[in-house]
């Protein structure tokens, strides 16, 4: 016998053993117990200046500069009209036009550009190219494959 016990025992049967030996207990883990929230005396709810201060005006809007506040115009309950004008005079602002580096992609790629008379010209040699080039092609193919013999009378 060997001195190795799971070598002679084999790997399929020592894994049927453990699979079939209970298993062991868990940990058991220790709660923590919730730390009970303090109570503060909370102040008196303070009242929002939104509800005091009317909607925003187009005449409001004409007086908006670039440095203005423009958080009250896209509040709620203001006029779509006024939010149109003060998000329009904010956006024309000219840091607001500067290009990101997509720039490139700007371009309408539906439209295709005109051909130049230039580039036609260039362009008429290209059926002679291309019917030289398919003719190699065809020789070659023709030479590459083997002759059949054709079958006669005998």
């Amino acid at each position: 016998m060997s001195a190795d016990p799971m070598a002679e025992e084999g790997f399929l049967r020592r894994w049927a053993r453990l699979k079939s030996a209970p298993e062991p207990a868990p940990e058991l883990v220790q709660e923590i117990a919730p730390v009970p929230m303090q109570t503060s005396v909370a102040a008196p709810p303070v009242a929002v200046e939104e509800d005091e201060r009317p909607l925003p005006t187009l005449d409001d809007v004409a007086r908006l500069t670039p440095d203005s506040d423009y958080s009250a115009f896209v509040a709620k309950g203001v006029d779509k009209a006024v939010q149109r004008m003060a998000l329009k005079k904010l956006f024309a602002d000219p840091n607001f036009a500067v290009m990101d580096g997509l720039d490139i992609y700007i371009a309408d790629y539906n439209k295709a550009a005109p051909l130049t008379d230039a580039m036609l010209a260039t362009l008429k040699h290209a059926p002679g190219v291309l019917k030289r080039l398919l003719d190699d092609e065809d020789k070659k193919t023709a030479d590459d494959e083997p002759d059949t013999p054709t079958q006669g009378t005998t």
